[in-house]
């Protein structure tokens, strides 16, 4: 697929359906990352009124997570949220949160939706580009630690098919690799110098490998559905850092175009609890305005799929090397 302008503008017209209704999550326990603002703090409302035996919202600032939690009780009526705080700009951040996952007595909805535009170019303490390290390998990381337990409750509770919803974007359709990525054995490698960095196309840039990651892991996890989504245009603080022109820009096209933070967020949800009786369509699937939908030509197409290939054996490279434990479940399950 193919996505203009034009047909850009028609959908965010056309109004965002509305929340999945019939849906309920007894005994499920949830996990929504970025959940202190925005699509994640409205996603996790979402789910808490659904009576899931647990809610648990990860945020990189204490406080703000600790506030988040209380809103969304007083919200909900919703009790049992539990904070969990986390950076995915630290490997060893993400890592630490490893003997909680492990503690879980199940884990059913794993939404990995914290992200940031960045207009700068900046590295990480782990020597990665911010972009990169904070909307892939951060969620890639996370997602893969959290494996064993979404395994585990797959075996055991047999009528549930435990899901990963990646919060992708529909600029993942204006991403363009330049060659000297594209033609290496290691592109993040390569995508992580500042010569290949463009502030316009970071951003959608990411989207586009959180798309691969997910259609890739997918390919290996028979049990677990994992799916990528558009939340559409919102008013969030994605873009809070962002200045001068591209400011303009994107307040500009909110004010024309945008959905709410909780229109947004009926995607997050749709992608988790949406399609029960469809569970295969689910699959690797790309979600859009409660639908599956295509995702990007190059991504289906012969070079896209060979950039997959290869972004996908570099993350679990970059990602073993990080951590003993991952590199352990990649070694388990994610080897073909």
């Amino acid at each position: 697929m193919i996505l203009t302008q034009e047909q850009f503008q028609k959908e965010q017209l056309a109004g965002m359906p509305p929340a999945v209704e019939g849906v309920t999550l007894t005994g499920q326990v949830v996990i929504v990352t970025g959940a202190n603002t925005g699509l994640g703090f409205e996603a996790a409302k979402h789910f808490a009124i659904r009576g899931p035996q647990k809610v648990i919202i990860l945020c990189r600032n204490e406080r703000k997570g600790q506030e988040a939690l209380e809103r969304i009780k007083a919200e909900t009526g919703f009790a049992n949220i539990e904070l969990w705080t986390a950076d995915f700009g630290s490997f060893e951040s993400v890592k630490a949160l490893k003997d909680k996952i492990d503690a879980l007595d199940r884990l059913d909805i794993l939404v990995e939706n914290a992200g940031i535009a960045s207009q700068e170019y900046e590295t990480t303490t782990d020597g990665w580009e911010t972009s990169l390290q904070v909307n892939v390998l951060g969620p890639a990381l996370h997602a893969i630690l959290h494996l064993p337990k979404l395994l585990e409750t797959a075996k055991k509770y047999q009528e549930i098919t435990p899901r990963i919803v990646m919060v992708s974007s529909d600029v993942h359709y204006w991403a363009t690799f330049p060659a000297e990525v594209t033609n290496v054995p290691k592109p993040l490698e390569a995508m992580n110098s500042k010569e290949t960095w463009k502030s316009t196309n970071r951003y959608p840039e990411s989207k586009a490998l959180d798309v691969m990651f997910t259609r890739a892991l997918q390919a290996l996890l028979p049990s677990i559905t994992c799916c990528s989504l558009n939340p559409g245009l919102c008013y969030t603080e994605l873009d809070r850092n962002t200045t001068g022109d591209a400011a303009k820009h994107i307040s500009e096209s909110r004010e024309k175009f945008a959905f709410t933070s909780e229109e947004g967020s009926r995607q997050l949800l749709y992608s988790a609890i949406g399609q029960r009786d469809r569970e295969a369509e689910m699959r690797g699937a790309y979600i859009k305005f409660s639908q599956v939908s295509e995702c990007s030509d190059y991504i289906l197409g012969e070079e896209g799929q060979k950039m997959q290939g290869k972004v996908w054996e570099e993350i679990l490279d970059i990602l073993g090397k990080v951590d003993e434990r991952a590199k352990g479940i990649i070694e388990k399950h994610l080897s073909q």
